[in-house]
């Protein structure tokens, strides 16, 4: 009892707790925040593994600049993953060490290039102009399926010799420049062994570009997402859990559509049918459709009557 109100003692109040719902309002920034994180973390290891900022260099293989040394300058122009074929635009480069460049044979030469089994020989005349020619070379090693991680390889041997006097051919050294630009791909070009004594063997590696990789696997991604929201207002709606409110019909019906066009976004227009579509793209249309007959299923069964 209290002496000196006569009513009984009351404990002393203790420290306020927080309620319930500022408990879960803190469980749902603390999970927003995990999943930023993710995010960017997923982000960083894409930014890393692909490298979207890489710039185009030229390489350099073969002999050296300088007197007597021919230059061949290799430009790639157009990737066909469908048809694997490279098309690769071929000049020979005026020698600008000797004097003046002039682009214009000086003596009677041959270059030859070697694409799989097939050898062109590309003749070069005194008093013609230098030649430029365009080839295609086939790809290996690679197959537009696997979109848009897809992969491949070019090989191809360069060579150049001289005709004597006396109609002996002499092999001439090379210095071959190599432009890893290509709208969409990145090229990287490697020396490998080539038969012949100034032969120069180049492979090209070449890979969809960075930002091409990573805006593909987003768009993926972005439609599996959309999916799965679909299915669970469809399957949420349809077992009572949710309440059938019309709106999310337009919702649904406009995701059916929606994931055709990211679909038609994806950069260099993949065939339709790559395992990603597979895996991805068939399923997210079909389970948008899916979640819309779920839905009109439940408005039928519980919706307002007039």
């Amino acid at each position: 009892m209290d002496d000196t109100l006569g009513q009984p003692a009351t404990d002393a109040p203790g420290p306020s707790t927080p309620s319930h719902p500022a408990r879960s309002i803190q469980r749902r920034i603390a999970l927003l925040a995990v999943l930023v994180g993710l995010c960017a973390l997923a982000y960083g290891l894409m930014l890393t593994l692909f490298g979207p900022s890489d710039r185009p260099v030229e390489t350099n293989l073969g002999k050296a600049l300088g007197n007597g040394i021919v230059t061949i300058y290799l430009h790639p122009l157009r990737v066909d993953p469908v048809n694997s074929s490279l098309q690769m635009r071929i000049s020979m480069v005026p020698a600008a060490i000797a004097g003046a460049p002039a682009a214009i044979g000086d003596r009677n030469r041959s270059l030859v290039i070697q694409r799989g089994n097939q050898i062109e020989h590309v003749a070069i005349t005194v008093g013609q102009p230098l030649p430029e020619v365009v080839f295609d070379f086939d790809l290996s090693d690679g197959d537009v399926r696997d979109y848009p991680l897809d992969e491949y390889r070019a090989s191809m041997t360069l060579a150049v010799s001289e005709t004597g006097a006396d109609g002996k051919e002499t092999a001439l050294p090379i210095h071959v420049t190599l432009w890893e630009g290509l709208l969409g791909f990145r090229v990287r070009g490697r020396a490998e062994p080539a038969q012949g004594t100034e032969a120069v063997g180049l492979r090209l590696d070449i890979r969809r570009s960075g930002a091409v990789s990573i805006f593909g696997i987003v768009v993926y991604v972005a439609m599996a997402v959309i999916a799965i929201c679909g299915l669970l207002i469809g399957g949420l709606v349809f077992a009572g859990v949710r309440r059938v409110e019309v709106t999310f019909a337009g919702a649904l019906g406009a995701i059916i559509f929606a994931v055709p066009a990211l679909r038609a976004a994806l950069p260099g227009t993949p065939p339709l049918g790559i395992r990603a579509d597979v895996l991805i793209f068939f399923c997210a249309e079909f389970g948008a459709t899916i979640a819309l007959c779920l839905f009109v299923a439940a408005w039928i069964r519980s919706g307002a009557r007039p």
